[in-house]
C-alpha cells in the first residue's frame, strides 16, 4: 500500500491500486529478493576482524595462540584480503590495512571499517570518541 501510495504521489493518473499490485507481483516474480548493492570501480575497500579467531601453533615452542582474521574486501569486485594478527589492536589494524592495500596494488578513494574497537577510545553510541 505504501510504494503504490508513492508512486501514486509521483504519478497522480498513474495505476491504480489494484493493476498496480498485479503489475508489482510480477516484477517479484522476475527478481531475486537479494541486495544489490552496486560500487563504482575504486571507489571502496570495506574492512574489518572477522567474529570467530582461529588457533596457530608456533612451530618453535609448540604454543597454541588464537590469532584475529582481518578481512578486506573491494566493494566493487568482491576480491578480497585476508590476514592474521595476534590482536587486534591498532599497531595490527594498520599493518594489515597497509597489507591489504599493497596486495590489491594501490589505493581506492575511501576505507571503510566497520565498527572497528582499536579505532575508538570511548564507545558512545551517537558521539563515539576516535583514538588519535
Amino acid at each position: 500500500m505504501l510504494l503504490w501510495q508513492e508512486y501514486r504521489a509521483a504519478h497522480p493518473e498513474g495505476y491504480g491500486y489494484t493493476w498496480f499490485c498485479e503489475q508489482f507481483r510480477s516484477f517479484e516474480n522476475r527478481t531475486r529478493p537479494s541486495f544489490r548493492n552496486r560500487h563504482e570501480p575504486g571507489a571502496v575497500m570495506q574492512s574489518d576482524y572477522a567474529g570467530h579467531t582461529i588457533p596457530i601453533i608456533d612451530p618453535a615452542t609448540g604454543a597454541v595462540h588464537q590469532v584475529q582474521i582481518f578481512v578486506a574486501v573491494l566493494g566493487a569486485s568482491n576480491y578480497t584480503f585476508t590476514w592474521v594478527s595476534l590482536t587486534q589492536t591498532l599497531p595490527d589494524w594498520i599493518e594489515a590495512q597497509v597489507r591489504a592495500l599493497t596486495f590489491f596494488g594501490g589505493v581506492t578513494k575511501a576505507i571503510v571499517c566497520d565498527n572497528l574497537k582499536a579505532a575508538v577510545a570511548k564507545p558512545l553510541w551517537f558521539e563515539p570518541s576516535i583514538t588519535k
